[in-house]
């Protein structure tokens, strides 16, 4: 391979009077960046190095080559936290049947005028009055709660649901009707669905909570007489039950 040599003199270089010290490359045709970056080693040399004498030992020179032709290149690295970017959106599972009664065994019963639901203690004839509901439950990917699980309440039976939402300041509980169920199998936790979802905590036998999970620390209760509306309330308010035995059927 045909090859040339190149001889820089640093006595003929600008800025420098050692004298004798001479600097061969050999040029290959694939040595051309090699010898570039040594010329740009030694440009650099001019504004880095002083003289210290008449010529460098090989030990030197290897070490100025090294410190100026080689070059720590950095990249940063942005780590994105992927979860708490992702939105949150949930997604029904599974839908099951349940009886809900509260601490004092009062259970659900659906009121016509005005539509609402009641916690009346129902006996005897009277018990084929009461209301089961329809849990769906929802999972999320970004939803890392293992106490609390996210569900919607359905009457069952019928395509009414229970919904939170804020009215005067405060939120209450509604019954709303849903023609297309569909439309609750994904739910945007940022959405104006989220008013269907409440988070599901069992503390113990006969002890299950349901948050609302647009307005957090706000629960379903009911009150202690019979036959009053099932209203949201918060969990220390001390004339509402916020407790229930909540069981599938």
């Amino acid at each position: 391979m045909e090859s040339n040599a190149v001889c820089i003199d640093f006595k003929k270089t600008p800025g420098y009077d050692h004298e004798g010290m001479q600097l061969e490359v050999s040029q290959h045709s694939h040595g051309f960046r090699r010898f570039a970056n040594i010329v740009v080693a030694v440009q650099r040399m001019k504004h880095s190095h002083a003289p210290r004498g008449t010529e460098f030992s090989d030990d030197e020179l290897i070490s100025i080559l090294l410190e100026n032709v080689i070059e720590e290149r950095v990249t940063p690295v942005v780590l994105v936290d992927t979860i708490e970017s992702r939105p949150s959106v949930f997604r029904s599972t599974e839908v099951v049947t349940h009886s809900v009664c509260d601490r004092d065994q009062k259970s659900f019963m659906l009121k016509q005028t005005p539509l609402e639901l009641q916690a009346v203690v129902l006996q005897g004839g009277n018990m084929d009055l009461k209301v089961n509901l329809n849990l769906s439950t929802y999972v999320s990917r970004s939803f890392t709660d293992s106490q609390r699980r996210p569900v919607a309440l359905g009457i069952a039976g019928c395509n009414l649901y229970l919904s939170c939402s804020e009215a005067g300041g405060d939120p209450i509980l509604q019954l709303e009707e849903v023609t297309d169920a569909d439309v609750l199998k994904t739910i945007d936790a940022q959405g104006e669905m989220a008013r269907f979802l409440f988070l599901k905590r069992d503390e113990g036998f006969g002890a299950t909570t349901l948050e609302s999970l647009k307005f957090r620390d706000w629960f379903i209760s009911t009150a202690v007489e019979d036959r009053r509306p099932v209203e949201m309330s918060k969990e220390e308010a001390s004339a509402r039950l916020t407790t229930f035995a909540v069981k599938p059927l």
